[in-house]
Formats: C-alpha cells, sequence, structure tokens
C-alpha cells in the first residue's frame, strides 16, 4: 500500500492508540509518510505492537495471518487490497467513503465513520472480541467475481462488442487543408517559399 494521506494510514495509528489492550499490527507499505507515522507511534508509545514492513511485492502473507484488515482510506473509489482480504477470508473494517460502501455492502465488511479513529478503534476491538462479525462467505462470492480470469474474460467481452458496433456509431477523423480563395493560395505559397 502507499503510506499517504489519502490512505489514512494517521487514522489507523491513531486508533490503535486509541485500544484499550495493545494489539500487535503491521502497517504495509511504503511512502512519504511513513517517518511521521513511525514517530507516531513512538509518541503513542506503540513501538513494540506495530511494525512497518515496507513495501510488498506479495502482501497477501500479511494479510491472511490478520484477525482483523483495516481500510482507513479518506478516499477510495474501489479498493484492491479490500478485497484481497475478502478473498483471503479476513474481516475487514473500513472507512464508509467512496465506493467502499458499495464493496462491503450486504454484510461483506463493517463500516464505520470517515475520518474517526475512535470509531475505527471500536470496531477493531468488537471484531478481535467477537461481538462483529462482517458475513465471511459473502466477502468470499463477492472477492471471487474479481479472479483474473473472470476479469480478463469481462474485458475481452467488452472489447467484442465494441468492435462489433455498428459502423454509424464508430467515430472516424478526417484530415483535410483548408481551402484559400486562389489569390490567398499564391500569396501563402510564396510566403512558405521566403520562410524555407
Amino acid at each position: 500500500g502507499r503510506l499517504a494521506p489519502d490512505k489514512g494510514p494517521d487514522l489507523f495509528v491513531e486508533a490503535l492508540a486509541r485500544l484499550a489492550e495493545p494489539v500487535h499490527a503491521f502497517v504495509v507499505g511504503e511512502g512519504r509518510l511513513r517517518r511521521a507515522l513511525e514517530r507516531r507511534v513512538r509518541e503513542v508509545r506503540l513501538g513494540r505492537c506495530v511494525t512497518f514492513t515496507g513495501w510488498q511485492r506479495e502482501p497477501g502473507r500479511w494479510v491472511a495471518g490478520a484477525s482483523v484488515f483495516v481500510q482507513p482510506s479518506r478516499e477510495e473509489a474501489w479498493s484492491q487490497s479490500t478485497v484481497l482480504a475478502m478473498a483471503l477470508g479476513t474481516p475487514v473494517v473500513a472507512a464508509a467513503v467512496e465506493g467502499l460502501p458499495g464493496v462491503l455492502a450486504a454484510g461483506r465488511g463493517i463500516l464505520v465513520d470517515p475520518e474517526n479513529p475512535a470509531a475505527i478503534a471500536a470496531a477493531i476491538a468488537d471484531v478481535l472480541a467477537g461481538r462483529r462479525r462482517p458475513d465471511t462467505d459473502a466477502a468470499l462470492q463477492y472477492a471471487a467475481t474479481f479472479t483474473p480470469d473472470l476479469v480478463a474474460g469481462g474485458y475481452a467481452t467488452a472489447y467484442r462488442q465494441l468492435l462489433a458496433a455498428p459502423d454509424a456509431r464508430r467515430t472516424e477523423v478526417r484530415h483535410r487543408q483548408p481551402r484559400l480563395p486562389t489569390g490567398q493560395a499564391r500569396h501563402a505559397e510564396g510566403d512558405q517559399e521566403r520562410r524555407g
């Protein structure tokens, strides 16, 4: 992941600081906020509890073993990492921004108020204590619709439909030289000779 303001990693750290019982958390990703996040983790005395992994080619191995996956984004049209967590059967807590309510609809995850570390902390605590559990079967079914084969098939279908569209729907651009009146044409040719 990207440790950038729009992804809300600062909200995650603040949520961890609000938990009554400390938990071990992994912050997977790299970015310009890393140093500030590490500093804040030390300030709230969570240095032993929070591990910054840096960028990971295979983030799934970190997500698969987690008790909960947290997506605190400030803006997120669609989240590949959230769908990855769903596919791995990891419960998801996410901010209710942009496309995430659609991704986590029907109980597939737990949505919290955006920009609210206290709400994130409460949802994390609820999942860890077993008081709230997303419907992981529904989450797995949703995530299964994004396998590489299905996505590639969807693109192939869309391209076939575009190629089969009637000619009337296609746009053709033709480039024409502007026509100048006879007197201007000679003048224009003379200008080109003088410049050349």
